[in-house]
């Protein structure tokens, strides 16, 4: 029978045990001045990023404070234009002229001005076609000219057969 070798008592430290020892030390300290290193940066780099976003927003708040404070965009300009040049227009006048012109033969079913174009669309019913073509000839007064029956149609399915017209006149705005 083989004898068993039993050892009870610790053994002393080799060499290759205290060498491994000595250089995990090493690279322990070496990570540690590393992580220092970095810890530094890091702080700098965060101090360098608070003032940046410091000088960021007191140049956007004197930016803000040299402009006007209502300023708009080309598209809110351009319909804020529309809507001064809307309201300047003489609707009264415009409305009064072909009120005037309605007798009771004829009646308005919409009236549709442009005033860009400086057109105003009128569609109506008259009893007959005399009271339609009385009712252009009574719309050529100012503000409106160059008056244009543009459709006419009886209505054959009616018994009173009125007629149903569409006008076109130039509007003059400046009237």
């Amino acid at each position: 029978m083989r004898e068993i070798e039993l050892d009870f008592q610790p053994r002393r430290p080799r060499a290759l045990t205290v060498v491994l020892l000595a250089a995990g030390l090493l690279l322990a300290g070496d990570a540690w001045l590393d992580a220092r290193a970095l810890g530094a940066q890091l702080a700098e780099l965060e101090s360098g990023l608070a003032q940046a976003k410091h000088r960021a927003e007191r140049l956007e708040a004197e930016h803000r404070n040299s402009q006007p404070e209502h300023v708009f965009s080309a598209d809110e300009s351009k319909a804020l234009r529309l809507a001064i040049d809307a309201i300047r227009v003489d609707w009264e006048g415009l409305y009064r002229a072909i009120d005037q012109a309605v007798g009771e033969d004829v009646a308005l079913l919409a009236i549709r001005p442009s005033t860009s174009a400086q057109v105003v669309q009128i569609s109506g019913e008259a009893r007959n076609m005399k009271a339609a073509l009385a009712f252009v000839d009574a719309l050529r007064v100012a503000p409106l000219a160059k008056v244009a029956l543009l459709s006419h149609q009886i209505k054959q399915n009616d018994p009173q057969q009125p007629v149903i017209f569409e006008i076109s006149a130039t509007w003059l705005i400046g009237s």
